[in-house]
């Protein structure tokens, strides 16, 4: 991935790679706000490593939220900042919590989203994930960010590895947020807690959604509700991927690629 320059797209931080026409990045729930650092924007490439010729705009939640927010107070928040940078509509991928606000983004405000891509969302939180989500905020909510931040890690991994990755969101849960970014993250979760596309305007954007047949928080009867909200929608289901591991899956990247190239 070539190197990157840090941004203020509005009030969004966001980290801006290449040049050609914009390709909107909404990232997935993290602890922190902002662009942290390399490795974090990596990642969040990573289902674009076979798309060429696009300058690639990565954006993160925001410091300073007004808490309490609704779904679609967020992406009119969002929408505010990428109209002032954006010459016309961009493309948009939206990567889990970001695929959330970006269907959001794409039904109210469908001058900035030329297409749309969701990886690893869906058009509403599982019952379980929801309840994940609640219990990750009440935590934060009362200062237990350590438990927080440890439950998080852990449930992003395979079950093997879920004790470890529990020791280090708790021993890194002081590096990965403070106060401020920790608020934020709470309004972003209860903003989550009640989306559903079902409630919002019809999209109009041609959007491809790629999910991983073991995504833990999106199951495949959500992915392809979501497909049928969408009219001009594709859904690729990648076999033996997670929520996380589909991101990186050649298959999926080929398809990103496709879809953009079309």
């Amino acid at each position: 991935m070539a190197s990157f320059t840090r941004e203020l797209i509005g009030r969004y931080p966001a980290a801006v790679i290449g040049s050609g026409p914009p390709l909107v990045v909404l990232t997935g729930l993290t602890p922190s706000t902002g662009i942290t650092g390399d490795g974090f924007v990596r990642g969040s490439c990573a289902p674009l490593r076979e798309v060429t010729g696009r300058q690639l705009i990565v954006i993160n939640r925001r410091p300073g939220l007004r808490s309490p927010m609704t779904m679609g107070e967020m992406a009119d928040d969002l929408a505010e900042s990428l109209r002032d940078h954006l010459d016309g509509p961009a493309e948009v991928l939206g990567e889990s919590t970001g695929g959330s606000i970006a269907q959001q983004l794409a039904a109210d405000h469908p001058d900035l989203v030329d297409r749309l891509i969701l990886v690893s969302t869906g058009c509403r939180l599982s019952a379980s994930t929801r309840e994940f989500q609640a219990t990750v905020g009440d935590l934060v909510e009362r200062g237990e960010n350590r438990r927080a931040m440890a439950m998080t890690v852990a449930d992003l991994v395979p079950r093997g590895t879920r004790t470890l990755a529990y020791g280090a969101g708790w021993l890194g849960a002081h590096r990965m947020m403070d106060d401020a970014a920790a608020a934020d993250l709470v309004t972003t979760i209860r903003a989550e807690d009640g989306f559903d596309l079902a409630k919002a305007p019809t999209i109009k954007a041609r959007t491809l959604i790629v999910g991983g047949r073991r995504d833990r928080f999106y199951d495949a009867e959500l992915f392809s509700e979501t497909a049928r909200l969408i009219p001009h929608s594709t859904l690729l289901m990648v076999p033996r991927r997670g929520h996380v591991t589909v991101m990186s899956s050649p298959r999926a990247r080929m398809a990103v690629a496709g879809f953009l190239g079309a």
